[in-house]
């Protein structure tokens, strides 16, 4: 019976204490989550870079506040802004971009018809003078048939830079860059030799005994509008103002249809 009471007296205490530290526990403020220390600092390293890039006498050490967020402010709208000058400096150069374009001169009246024949390349010649021809198919019996004037200048081996049809259609045989043969031996009113090295050949479509069409003036007018204003022409002539003993063309040619204050004949 002692014993008894003596064992129920222990479970008495044991319980007692086992209730005590259930109810400690749970009577204990809740474990509050704090951001990590680094985060902070990472925040403060970052607000000291901008403010240092802003005025160098800032230091790291000196905690943001009030005070030095308004002094941001303030430094920041003073501070010289690259971004608007590099803005203004790229805005200008599109702009020029943009009026170069406007003003360069169309080409949408040119259509390709370049031939492998007839040329010699080259990357790096001036061009100042423009030669008029005339020539028809003379082995077809079209006179006027473009693919059969186009195989007469390859079986002599020549080409014009441009040939405008009687409908005033313009086509380029062969590229401005390049050196076309169309002028042989001849001689510009200043002296100089070699024509084609400096020179743009146009043929117009005609015989000895026609007269030009109204659209082929048009379209000449059109191309030599289009080559004053790429390059500085000196001379606007014809195939028989340099070769005289040689050539007769353009036949029957009205100069005063040309409206080009370039042109020998004016």
């Amino acid at each position: 019976m002692k014993r008894k009471l003596i064992f129920l007296i222990l479970i008495v205490i044991i319980g007692f204490f086992a209730w005590r530290i259930f109810v400690k526990s749970f009577s204990q403020a809740p474990i509050e989550i704090i951001p990590e220390a680094h985060n902070e600092t990472l925040s403060q390293i970052l607000d000291d870079t901008i403010e240092r890039s802003i005025d160098g006498s800032i230091e790291a050490s000196i905690p943001k506040s009030e005070t030095n967020t308004t002094t941001l402010k303030n430094n920041k709208e003073n501070l010289p802004s690259n971004s608007n000058n590099s803005s203004g400096k790229d805005k200008n150069e599109k702009d020029k971009i943009k009026k170069k374009k406007e003003t360069a001169p169309s080409t949408s009246f040119i259509i390709n018809e370049k031939v492998p024949w007839g040329f010699a390349t080259t990357d790096n010649r001036k061009i100042d003078t423009i030669v008029v021809h005339s020539s028809y198919d003379a082995i077809g019996d079209e006179p006027y048939d473009l693919d059969g004037l186009i195989a007469e200048y390859k079986q002599y081996s020549v080409a014009p830079h441009f040939l405008i049809d009687r409908k005033g259609k313009v086509y380029q045989l062969v590229s401005e860059k390049n050196i076309a043969y169309h002028a042989g031996v001849s001689e510009t009113p200043d002296g100089r030799t070699g024509v084609n090295s400096f020179s743009i050949g146009i043929e117009l479509m005609n015989t000895k005994t026609d007269e030009y069409t109204d659209k082929q003036y048009s379209g000449l007018n059109n191309l030599i509008d289009y080559l004053e204003n790429k390059y500085d022409i000196k001379y606007v002539l014809g195939h028989t103002d340099i070769a005289p003993t040689r050539k007769t063309d353009p036949w029957n040619f009205n100069w005063n249809k040309v409206k080009s204050n370039k042109s020998i004949h004016n």
